[in-house]
């Protein structure tokens, strides 16, 4: 079996950097070595754990800041196993990884990238659910994460990483370069990767720059317009697909805003109705308010009168009293 390269680039990771490189150590695979490149660090926490490290088979390489793709690059460059397998500092590999990954690669000359599912961990936790990979739906976005495993020489057939995609998506443009010259793509069906989500990380950031977003997009395209152009049906048809689901919302909302419009006549004619009624109950209730006072003063007159008349009223003389 070929020797691994596990490249683990590292910027202020702090405490994180340890979990990475145990979960490095503990791979199941023999013929394995770690590098992790210091991009530049400045945290004390992270200067800390770099100083007293006395990790087996790792070596640790210090550079100036140039950013993830640069010190992946150099990682890769210094590394001396046929197979790499980049790895984030905050992110965790299972066990076995390295060891399934390499047997796809010794297995088929004609793979040249395998990855496996993924699980997210930290602010987000579940399943990181990607969509299969193929040719045309990696037209469409990246579907694979940066922790897969490739051949060194197949690095170097494309160039390496992007250096001056600083601010993200390195892996997706590398992925496009290998699967255009012809490598194919194997993913394991076991979840072997778990991938840190943190609320501001790179990725984060990047995502909440539209602008940052769309010329990153644009340049990967223009660098890579020969893949795109060979999947340009598939573009048009998520194209097309897309504007068909924004026409059928469009319609769905249209009708849902009629009825909405409909209803709400409904309740306002509903509470005018309303309205009518509740001044007919009041003008009712007023009226019988004044009957009822009218009663009640034809009902005291009458007992006043009653009263008057009482010791006229014919009865039973009274009983003679017995003289004592």
């Amino acid at each position: 079996m070929s020797k691994v390269s596990i490249v683990v680039p590292c910027w202020n990771a702090r405490a994180c950097l340890e979990g990475a490189v145990r979960s490095a150590l503990e791979q199941t695979y023999d013929d394995l070595e770690i590098i992790v490149v210091d991009d530049g660090s400045t945290g004390a926490e992270t200067l800390r754990v770099l100083k007293e490290s006395d990790w087996p088979r790792t070596r640790i390489i210090c550079q100036a800041n140039a950013g993830p793709a640069a010190a992946r690059n150099r990682g890769i460059a210094e590394a001396t196993g046929e197979y790499i397998l980049p790895l984030d500092a905050d992110d965790l590999l299972e066990p076995t990884y390295a060891a399934k990954a390499a047997t796809v690669l010794e297995e088929r000359s004609d793979v040249g990238i395998v990855y496996c599912r993924a699980a997210k961990f930290g602010s987000e936790e579940g399943s990181w659910e990607l969509p299969e990979f193929s040719p045309d739906e990696l037209a469409l976005g990246n579907v694979i994460f940066v922790s897969a495993m490739f051949r060194k020489a197949d690095w170097d057939l494309v160039g390496g990483f992007d250096e001056t995609l600083r601010h993200g998506m390195e892996d997706y443009d590398f992925w496009i370069r290998l699967v255009h010259v012809g490598r194919k793509v194997v993913r394991l069906d076991e979840t072997l990767f778990h991938c840190r989500i943190r609320e501001r990380s790179r990725t984060a950031l990047f995502e909440e720059d539209r602008e940052q977003v769309v010329a990153t997009y644009a340049k990967i395209f223009r660098k890579n317009r020969d893949f795109f152009a060979e999947h340009a049906e598939a573009l048009f048809r998520r194209h097309f697909a897309l504007l068909k689901d924004v026409s059928a919302l469009c319609a769905r909302l249209a009708e849902e805003s009629r009825g909405a419009a409909s209803e709400r006549a409904r309740l306002v004619e509903a509470k005018a109705e309303a309205d009518r009624y509740n001044v007919a109950l009041r003008s009712e209730l007023e009226h019988l308010q004044v009957e009822l006072e009218q009663a009640r003063a034809q009902c005291a007159a009458l007992q006043r009168r009653f009263r008057l008349l009482k010791p006229l009223w014919p009865g039973k003389k009274p009983h003679n009293r017995t003289p004592e």
